[in-house]
C-alpha cells in the first residue's frame, strides 16, 4: 500500500503537480507562534517549510516522495533557506523524542502519528495541524474515510495539550473550498 502511495506521490511531483504553491493560510495566520526548529511531516514539495524557512526557521521535511522533496530542496538552495529534507516513510519511520519547538502537519492524516507527533515537540512547544474533515466527501477529494477525521476526533487526540485554538468547518480560499479541522497547541507537562 505505501508503496502505491510513494508512486503515486513520485508521478504526481515528476508531473510537477503539487496541491498548491503557496503556504496553508492557516500556517500563515498562526505562523508567529513558531520559532526555532520545525518539524513538517508529508511536507511535499515544501510550500509550508519554505515559508518558515523564509521567517528563519530551521525546517526539516519528511515526505514519503523524493521527487517532491527534490523541488523543495531547488527552492531552499535557490534562496539559502534552512531546510533538511529527509525521504521516509511515516508509517515505519520514528520521529526524534523532544527534539522540536515546533511541528506542523498540514493536509495529511496519520492517526498513528498523533502521539508521535506530541512527543517529537518540546514541552511547552507548539503543534499546528489541519487536515480534511469527513465533510470533505460531499465536496471531491479526498473521499477516502481512513484520510478523513471524524468532527470532534482532532480535539481528543491533542487533548492532553494546551489547545490554542481548534476550529472545524467549510473554509474558503482564493483557491477552494475545504472541510477541515484545525488545531494549534501547546505541549504541556501532562
Amino acid at each position: 500500500m505505501m508503496s502505491d502511495d510513494r508512486n503515486r506521490w513520485e508521478e504526481r511531483y515528476a508531473a510537477g503537480s503539487t496541491s498548491s504553491d503557496g503556504p496553508s493560510d492557516f500556517l500563515v495566520a498562526h505562523a508567529a507562534l513558531l520559532h526555532g526548529r520545525v518539524l513538517d511531516v508529508a511536507g511535499g514539495s515544501g510550500r509550508n517549510a519554505l515559508f518558515l524557512a523564509r521567517r528563519g526557521l530551521r525546517v526539516d521535511v519528511l515526505d514519503i516522495a523524493l521527487a517532491g522533496l527534490r523541488l523543495a530542496q531547488r527552492a531552499a538552495r535557490a534562496e539559502r533557506l534552512d531546510v533538511r529534507l529527509v525521504q521516509a516513510d511515516l508509517e515505519s519511520f520514528p520521529l526524534p523524542r523532544a527534539l522540536y519547538d515546533a511541528a506542523i502537519n498540514i493536509r495529511y492524516l496519520q492517526r498513528s502519528l498523533f502521539e508521535p507527533l506530541q512527543a517529537a515537540v518540546k514541552v511547552g512547544g507548539i503543534l499546528l495541524f489541519e487536515t480534511f474533515l469527513i465533510d470533505q466527501q460531499t465536496l471531491g477529494h479526498c473521499r477516502n474515510p481512513a484520510y478523513l477525521l471524524q468532527r470532534g476526533e482532532l480535539r481528543a487526540a491533542f487533548s492532553r495539550c494546551d489547545i490554542l485554538v481548534y476550529e472545524e468547518g467549510l473554509f474558503q480560499s482564493a483557491s477552494q473550498s475545504a472541510y477541515l479541522a484545525r488545531l494549534v497547541a501547546r505541549r504541556s507537562q501532562r
